[in-house]
């Protein structure tokens, strides 16, 4: 009962704010808009729970009198071509609204733009292009420089300020993890100057690859490289799975980005004892809250010039710079918590 009464005073105040400063929304409330989630591929765990929060945000939606016709397509695998013929095949169908996570910074741009083009909201989510013209608005899971102390300052933490550190990738074009690397060295070289990094794989997002990688590590950096930051939800189990296989659990450090579901198995196994992430669910959520809003005109603007978007159950976010939405911190799961979270 208080969320239904939450998310009406939400919508109340979204469309009393919103037509005050951009006038009456563009869709009237009745009806239907259509949005389509292009993640990197469909086959991770990760993106299932970015769609499970864009599914639970339209059932929202439609409860308050905004329907949402959602779908869901892309690659299996990790692929740009296949990425890029999926959003291509998508504006022909002319929706109200795409949401992607981009697998290359650049490749991805022309066709976003192709999108707008047609008259078609582009809202980005987990992973941006280098383009900020290529969309509307992008939703920034966490701010890089946390995600990248967090991560750096667990490895001091186990492994020691002058660790030597193998970091596990998925492309060299792939803009987040390009992002979260650079910011792990400089925070490195800031906080803890004897720290570095000894090797950096790709192992294409992909469990065959990301495993063989991780043994490429193993094989030829240890005990150079102590330490292993996998920062991909394909990457990090497949390097604790090489790890524990090499038997050198406890003795290299494990740790990087994914649904706590895929490291479960290795934390109770004392293999990982630390997973960061943030809540994908909130991230699809909070994609499809902000597509409305742009789909529908329902943004709040300040007398200041700032803008707000509604984000349902999440409150409201302030839009930054190059209309980034952040979601916000990094969380760490740990053997304590982690049972707690099911996705």
């Amino acid at each position: 009962m208080k969320r239904s009464v939450f998310l009406v005073m939400t919508l109340f105040l979204l469309l009393t704010v919103g037509m005050l400063a951009f006038g009456n929304p563009t869709a009237s409330v009745a009806k239907p808009i259509t949005v389509y989630m292009v993640p990197k591929f469909t086959g991770a765990p990760y993106f299932v729970a970015c769609k499970q929060g864009a599914m639970q945000a339209a059932k929202e939606l439609g409860e308050l009198g905004l329907p949402v016709k959602f779908y869901f397509m892309g690659p299996s695998t990790a692929n740009t071509e296949q990425e890029i013929k999926t959003i291509t095949s998508i504006i022909a169908l002319h929706p109200d609204a795409i949401l992607y996570s981009s697998n290359d910074v650049q490749a991805l741009i022309p066709v976003l733009k192709e999108a707008k083009a047609a008259g078609i909201k582009v809202v980005g989510f987990d992973a941006d292009v280098a383009d900020p013209s290529a969309r509307d608005f992008f939703v920034n899971q966490v701010d890089f420089n946390e995600l990248a102390k967090t991560l750096i300052d667990l490895v001091a933490k186990h492994v020691g300020p002058d660790a030597g550190v193998a970091i596990l990738s998925a492309d060299p074009n792939a803009a987040n993890q390009n992002a979260w690397i650079a910011a792990m060295k400089a925070y490195m070289a800031q906080s803890y100057p004897k720290m570095h990094v000894v090797t950096i794989q790709y192992g294409e997002d992909l469990p065959g690859p990301s495993f063989q990688k991780a043994q490429t590590i193993i094989n030829a950096y240890y005990p150079k490289a102590k330490a292993i930051v996998a920062i991909t939800s394909v990457a990090f189990p497949m390097a604790a799975q090489a790890v524990l296989q090499a038997g050198l659990g406890g003795k290299i450090y494990v740790t990087g980005l994914t649904t706590p579901n895929n490291v479960k198995k290795y934390i109770k196994l004392g293999v990982v004892k630390e997973d960061v992430l943030w809540n994908p669910v909130d991230l699809g959520y909070l994609a499809m809250y902000v597509a409305n809003d742009l789909v529908r005109n329902m943004m709040i603007k300040e007398i200041n010039g700032a803008v707000y978007v509604g984000g349902g159950k999440l409150g409201f976010y302030k839009v930054g710079p190059n209309n980034v939405i952040l979601l916000g911190k990094p969380f760490v799961f740990t053997p304590q918590n982690i049972d707690q979270f099911n996705f």
